[in-house]
């Protein structure tokens, strides 16, 4: 009897002492965790989101508003088919995704035209939206075979997703959550630096407004707001400078902007500034809106992080006297530091139509040996300065379809193939080996040496041939 008593009493101290620790730990605030900066390619992330804990900010002129993914995803949805066109011109086709569309979160985030809303990723990557993007979808879309602009607009909705084709996001591949523009069927891509990976914030910023810099060279383009912000961030092609007012200025270097439209290869790194046109000699004028300009010869530009494009300082859009972007950086002159820019002329030597110059061996991607009076080392800007042709073609097994590529007749003939050559050996990246008799090559105005959806990937393009001879992802033509 006095045993029984003794455990009765001892269960009922350690129920008491429960009941207190589960009082304390009720009353007790959690502590706000703690978001580690994240690797170019993360390892450890989570496999989900940590239920309960906030994965997403809306941060306001005025407040920070908080939420779990719980709460994100009892938000009205939307839903939509997203993919991108990268810099490089590859195309990541479009899939489902499911989200919350950025403009009902700028709506419960109170923002009008006056504002901008800066969409924020975990390793601090940051792009922003104007009020018309967000509630209009005013964005370019190309074709998500071809890559062409879209003549034809389509209604268009960036949005802040969770889900991919009805599963999670990959947290070591997207995030938990990640920002993509979206249109109701498979009929668009968008640029990639609208794409934002590991996305867990958006802020609302005074006005931004729209801008572009144009550029001639070798080819024109126009680069716009977006791009230049993307350009220049960190993981990117990011250069900064603090002037001695302590003032930091952040844009892109000179060169790359150069290097996007010197030739046909508009981005390879710093592969993209030619370095050939470079020792040929030229300039490029930097213009302002009113005229003035500041000329620099190619060799000064040459890997130069210290002669750099601004489009911010101190975190802000220049004021006026400097809108839309600014020559700054420690290699200029006083009087070199040119605003209001609004186009660079890059005066490349002209280049007689259909010819085609040797690349490095280390930068080439195409080998054309043998028997020929010139061996080529080739990549795929290299090839574009040949006249490109747009073909529709029969292929054996697959049928009708468009191609584009430069003829591979005249290809030959840029190589000069001997009289006593009869037979093409072509050799593809994995090993892959097809012969190919030369007469029936050079009888066929209408075969191509393809380009691809990838660059600096080719395939054969053979109309009335085998298919065994359609080789892809060729890297030599051996001619014997």
């Amino acid at each position: 009897m006095k045993l029984y008593k003794r455990l009765f009493l001892l269960g009922g101290l350690l129920l008491a002492l429960a009941l207190v620790f589960a009082a304390c730990s009720a009353n007790t605030p959690r502590p706000t965790p703690v978001i580690e900066e994240p690797t170019d390619a993360p390892t450890a992330a989570p496999t989900t989101a940590p239920v309960g804990e906030p994965v997403f900010e809306i941060v306001t002129l005025n407040e920070t508003r908080s939420f779990t993914l719980e709460e994100l995803m009892a938000l009205p949805a939307t839903e939509g088919y997203g993919g991108i066109k990268s810099s490089t011109g590859k195309i990541t086709p479009p899939i489902l995704f499911k989200g919350v569309a950025l403009k009902d979160l700028a709506e419960m985030a109170g923002m009008d035209e006056t504002n901008g809303l800066n969409v924020v990723a975990e390793d601090g990557y940051s792009i922003t939206f104007s009020y018309d993007q967000i509630m209009n979808g005013t964005f370019i879309a190309y074709d998500p075979i071809k890559g062409d602009e879209l003549k034809k607009p389509v209604e268009l909705t960036a949005m802040v997703a969770y889900e991919i084709d009805g599963k999670a996001l990959d947290p070591k591949e997207d995030g938990i959550l990640r920002l993509i523009v979206i249109s109701d069927k498979l009929d668009q891509v968008t640029d990639g630096h609208w794409a934002v990976k590991w996305v867990n914030k958006i802020e609302i910023k005074p006005l931004v407004m729209e801008w572009q810099l144009k550029a001639v060279g070798g080819i024109e383009d126009a680069y716009d707001r977006g791009t230049i912000e993307s350009c220049s961030a960190p993981q990117c092609h990011g250069a900064s400078w603090t002037d001695d007012k302590a003032q930091e200025w952040v844009g892109v270097p000179l060169y790359v902007l150069v290097g996007g439209v010197d030739d046909e290869n508009t981005h390879e790194g710093i592969a993209a500034y030619n370095t050939d046109l470079v020792e040929a000699g030229y300039t490029v004028d930097v213009i302002s809106s009113d005229g003035y300009t500041v000329t620099f010869d190619a060799k000064r530009l040459l890997r130069n992080m210290n002669i750099i494009v601004a489009h911010k300082v101190n975190e802000n859009p220049l004021d006026e006297k400097y809108f839309p972007l600014r020559l700054v950086g420690s290699d200029l002159q006083k009087n070199e530091m040119a605003g209001m820019i609004t186009e660079i002329k890059v005066n490349v030597p002209a280049v007689e139509s259909g010819t085609v110059a040797n690349v490095p061996a280390d930068q080439a991607t195409l080998a054309v040996t043998g028997l020929v009076d010139k061996e080529l080392t080739l990549n795929e800007a290299a090839l574009r300065g040949m006249e490109v042709l747009k073909i529709t073609a029969e292929h054996p097994k697959k049928g009708t379809e468009d191609y584009e590529g430069v003829s591979l007749k005249a290809l030959l003939e840029l190589a000069g193939v001997q009289e006593d050559a009869a037979t093409l050996v072509v050799t593809a990246a994995d090993g892959f080996v097809v012969e190919i008799g030369l007469a029936d090559v050079l009888a066929c105005e209408n075969c191509l040496f393809g380009f691809t959806e990838t660059a600096e990937k080719f395939k054969l393009v053979l109309p009335g041939m085998e298919s065994n001879f359609w080789a892809k992802d060729v890297v030599s033509i051996e001619v014997k």
